[in-house]
């Protein structure tokens, strides 16, 4: 009977343990979840805010801007768009892409990169709340920005008045 109940026990604790360090590594995902990259898969399928078109040769201080520029939207940056005060899980994407022109009519190409935007007061109060990532042409699992943000948020300081976010619904 004591074996019976020590096998019990033993297959208890095996039990318990496998939810203890399932636990535990949940809480450490959640803990590193903030610095891991977040690139949106879908963000083709949110709202289009707008596109712009910075055509080659038109302004030699874009040289790095030319292309054609989408911005989407998720629902909650939808809603942060009139006021300017964007809500935490807001999230939104300013993909480049090339634009080419063929028989008078400009079209888009590849991508040339992808910028995130996602708001999480809890974690970047230096930044105004939001983490900023930059992917280039189609990678998504490495973020090319190295400073934290720190850089994209001092221009993004110039939006202030909405929430450092540059661009409009209409």
């Amino acid at each position: 009977m004591t074996t019976h109940a020590f096998k019990s026990g033993l297959t208890f604790f095996r039990r318990n343990t496998w939810i203890w360090l399932a636990f535990a590594a949940l809480s450490l995902g959640m803990l590193y979840a903030a610095e891991s990259v977040q690139f949106p898969d879908t963000f083709r399928l949110w709202v289009h805010v707008g596109t712009g078109v910075i055509m080659p040769g038109a302004n030699p201080q874009l040289t790095s801007e030319e292309g054609m520029h989408h911005i989407f939207a998720n629902q909650k940056a939808v809603d942060g768009y009139a006021s300017g005060d964007f809500a935490d899980g807001s999230i939104i994407v300013y993909e480049l892409r090339e634009a080419k022109q063929q028989s008078g009519v400009i079209f888009e190409g590849d991508r040339k990169r992808a910028d995130v935007m996602i708001k999480d007061s809890s974690h970047y109060g230096s930044t105004g709340g939001w983490r900023f990532e930059r992917f280039w042409a189609n990678d998504r699992t490495q973020d090319a920005i190295h400073d934290a943000g720190t850089s994209c948020f001092e221009c993004h300081t110039k939006a202030k008045a909405h929430g450092c976010v540059f661009s409009r619904l209409h």
